[in-house]
């Protein structure tokens, strides 16, 4: 091919998630001589496609409504078309942007799931697994983000395990690493005291993400005496029942709900510990993240978390429920800051290694030259 490979990355949304944070991050990883990068954000504009559009890359918003709007659904096939896009790369739960990319007829459709696997607490939808199974037969490939997603689309969803390659998403250490900021400053604009350690967490406050058990966990540390910051960071459903939770709780003093934030990388070097107390994940960003920050992490032992975190190296992984044993490795890490800059150390040093995007970038483009390869072998 004599000039630049066409390539639309195809989400269902834009707000802050794991699915669209990566979707930016290959967006500035692409090669612009190889690969002219397009994305298409089904439903409406919000955080991250705005991000991606003040970067200068092209973002498309379709405005689709809930459910299936024929007439955009039309809109983004005929897109798909004249623009001429040589390869789909369908992120996210994302039934309607695989079944728009199937009339559409491009030379090759990827599908890159970031939804539930089989091991999440939160069970994907009968309709959208039957969905699934009918349209993916038609995809050429598909990219599973961790080994948990894998073997979701191994055994959920029935795909051939020869269309199917495991490809960890990545971010941009470098990026993080360079993140400059005044931590002093920052504890006195958020009025934490200086010598507090701070525990972090980032991620929609959704029931997956099982932030009541985390803040029983943090009840058990002030209980025993911890005495400590925690700061969960994100938006959603679960904020009113949180709240309530957390005056219930008497945490009203140590635990800060803080919302969406522009500055997470800033607030990942400001924290000393990173928490996930998610039942399940495809495959955390935020946790690759706070590892990209040498932060030691403390998580249950569970799909999509296990595969980033070395238990005992990296963090500790606690057997799922066991909230005090949980709780009994916050206060470890609370009580040894030598612990957390080994262990946080060492997590840098895993990231850079395994979940770099640059090296991510290039496992895909060769996906990308190997399925356009095959489609040439086979028009001839």
């Amino acid at each position: 091919m004599n000039r630049p490979i066409n390539v639309c990355h195809l989400l269902p949304t834009a707000g802050v998630g794991g699915a669209e944070k990566f979707v930016l991050s290959l967006c500035r990883s692409h090669d612009p001589m190889r690969i002219k990068v397009v994305v298409g954000v089904l439903l409406s504009d919000d955080i991250v496609s705005r991000k991606i559009a003040s970067e200068g890359f092209e973002c498309v918003i379709f405005g689709m409504k809930n459910g299936f709007d024929v007439f955009r659904a039309l809109k983004l096939t005929l897109f798909l078309r004249k623009r001429k896009i040589d390869i789909v790369n369908i992120h996210g739960q994302n039934p309607l942007g695989i079944f728009c990319s199937i009339l559409a007829c491009p030379p090759v459709i990827v599908n890159t799931d970031h939804g539930t696997t089989l091991g999440s607490p939160v069970k994907r939808k009968n309709r959208v697994v039957f969905t699934n199974r009918f349209l993916l037969p038609f995809v050429d490939h598909s990219i599973a983000i961790s080994k948990g997603m894998e073997k979701s689309l191994l055994i959920r969803e029935k795909i051939d395990k020869k269309k199917i390659t495991l490809v960890y998403n990545g971010i941009d250490v470098d990026a993080i690493k360079n993140t400059l900021i005044d931590i002093r400053k920052l504890k006195i604009t958020l009025k934490i005291p200086p010598t507090l350690p701070v525990i972090g967490t980032v991620g929609r406050l959704a029931p997956e993400k099982q932030y009541p058990v985390l803040l029983e966990c943090l009840a058990f540390l002030k209980n025993q005496g911890r005495i400590f910051i925690a700061l969960i960071i994100g938006e959603g459903p679960l904020r009113p029942l949180l709240e309530a939770q957390i005056d219930q709780m008497g945490l009203r003093d140590c635990v800060r709900l803080l919302g969406l934030r522009s500055d997470v990388y800033q607030l990942m070097k400001l924290i000393d510990i990173f928490t996930l107390a998610s039942g399940g994940e495809a495959f955390s960003i935020t946790l690759l993240e706070a590892m990209a920050s040498a932060k030691p992490v403390v998580a249950f032992d569970v799909e999509g978390i296990n595969e980033a975190v070395v238990n005992e190296a990296t963090g500790f992984l606690i057997p799922p429920g066991d909230t005090v044993g949980f709780s009994k490795k916050l206060a470890d890490l609370i009580d040894s800051p030598e612990l957390r800059t080994q262990m946080g150390q060492y997590g840098f040093q895993r990231v850079e290694k395994k979940f770099n995007i640059t090296e991510k970038m290039k496992d895909l483009e060769a996906i990308y030259d190997k399925l356009l390869q095959n489609k040439a072998t086979d028009c001839r």
